[in-house]
């Protein structure tokens, strides 16, 4: 390894993670991690379960305590903020005015959630979810809140809605394009998601913007379209950006998505050139999409955990090219699960592909078999080649997606997933898989299209 002193800025799922798994493959290494909050080594996927009682308390997320960090070595340094990046002096500065040196830096800062420039945005009883302590206030209002209002309809917005319904609140979600989630469903398959928070009890308003958050002393109410919206709560699940200050300050390069430019090694640029001793991962750096080969950055725990192991090989000297990503992904709304991978329609338009797709709903049991339920599919293919799915159910929903993310990845053909076996027992599918049979019809429409070619 190419010098002792490494310094992690970021201790999320990219940063902690790969300070881990090299502090276990290096253990002469001298690693330090920095982060700006108290509490670190939780799973931030985990806060909507607890805030809808799913998960008894917020400790129960915490992976990893202080002592495991002593045991491996690490110096694990919290509630510490970095302030500048001194690359020429190869050294970071804390806010506290302490200089420390590196030999390797690995920016892993993460992201911030979108904060929508309206009026009355930072009222108390505003929140956002991010942090655990982020999760922890939003805990102690949902026990008195009576009016919610939940301003975005993505993924992190749709899993607390639950907790606030079955908390006996009046919900309302707003998000101002004509559809819930947006970048991962199709409008019909989203529309299966509203209908299935309409019939919990929520209000769904879209196609509208936020006008205002109204109040005095706290929020009182939410103005949408002129319509005032009672609220004592406001949820801002508007979406998130990359954290990218530091790096902006130190003229590290910056991409068309926001995040900080890598090359397959992880390492950044700046002026265009590549810096062999910093590196960047997880929600702040993009990455290269599979199917469009253009930038992108997903912000999950899974991509972020991912890059982590590849991140401590180059670290260590073992040049391993991190490959394009597909990101496969699941939302779980209440006893809904919604899982997409791959493009979406209107991203396949927007990178010049006109997709051929195929719909379809089955059973997740035999038809016979006790407690089966519905699952809708959708697939997307450019030809011959699978580019998107979405699955929608009750069960059965991650494991399908994750077999559509391989078929996508190795480059298959709906024929070729229509041919791929698949297991049979009455409690877990029917005989023909819902995916299988999917893929069957999509298969028959390419090669109809090819015929007319």
């Amino acid at each position: 390894m190419n010098g002792r002193r490494i310094v992690f800025v970021g201790a999320g799922g990219a940063g902690l993670t790969a300070a881990f798994t090299l502090a276990r493959r290096a253990p002469d290494a001298q690693i330090t991690v920095f982060s700006k909050d108290p509490v670190v080594a939780y799973s931030q996927c985990g806060m909507p379960f607890v805030l809808d009682r799913k998960i008894l308390d917020f400790n129960k997320l915490v992976i990893y305590q202080p002592p495991v960090f002593k045991d491996l070595g690490l110096d694990v340094r919290t509630s510490t903020a970095i302030e500048e990046i001194d690359l020429d002096g190869r050294a970071v500065t804390t806010e506290k005015g302490e200089r420390v040196e590196y030999d390797r830096l690995v920016i892993a800062t993460g992201s911030r959630p979108f904060v929508p420039p309206v009026p009355g945005v930072h009222l108390p009883g505003v929140h956002t979810l991010l942090t655990l302590e982020d999760g922890k206030a939003l805990y102690e209002r949902l026990k008195d809140a009576l009016n919610v209002v939940i301003i975005g309809g993505g993924p992190i917005g749709l899993e607390t809605a639950p907790a606030f319904l079955d908390a006996g609140a009046k919900l309302t979600i707003i998000e101002r394009v004509p559809q819930l989630m947006p970048s991962a469903l199709d409008p019909e398959m989203a529309a299966i998601v509203q209908a299935h928070l309409e019939q919990k009890g929520a209000r769904v308003i879209t196609g509208r913007g936020v006008d205002s958050i109204n109040g005095t002393a706290r929020v009182e109410s939410v103005t949408c379209a002129g319509e005032v919206i009672p609220a004592d709560l406001v949820l801002l699940s508007a979406g998130i950006r990359p954290n990218t200050d530091l790096a902006k300050q130190a003229s590290i390069d910056l991409g068309v998505t926001g995040g900080i430019v890598v090359d397959e090694y992880f390492r950044v640029r700046r002026n265009g050139k590549v810096l062999d001793d910093v590196l960047a991962a997880g929600d702040c750096a993009e990455v290269t999409g599979l199917i469009t080969g253009k930038p992108v950055i997903y912000a999950v725990g899974s991509v972020a955990n991912r890059q982590a192991k590849y991140v401590a090989d180059n670290l260590l000297g073992k040049k391993t090219p991190y490959p394009p990503v597909l990101c496969p992904a699941v939302c779980v709304i209440g006893d809904l699960h919604v899982g997409n991978v791959g493009l979406t329609t209107h991203a396949c338009e927007q990178a010049g592909i006109t997709p051929l797709t195929f719909s379809a709903r089955g059973a997740t049991r035999a038809r016979y078999y006790p407690g089966g339920k519905t699952v809708d599919i959708k697939l997307l293919s450019d030809g011959d080649r699978l580019v998107g799915g979405q699955i929608i159910g009750e069960e059965g929903v991650g494991g399908r997606i994750n077999v559509l993310s391989l078929a996508i990845g190795k480059g298959m053909s709906p024929a070729d997933l229509a041919g791929a076996e698949t297991c049979y027992a009455p409690p877990v599918s029917p005989l023909i898989d819902p995916l299988t049979y999917a893929a069957e019809m999509l298969a028959l429409k390419v090669a109809r299209a090819k015929k007319s070619q």
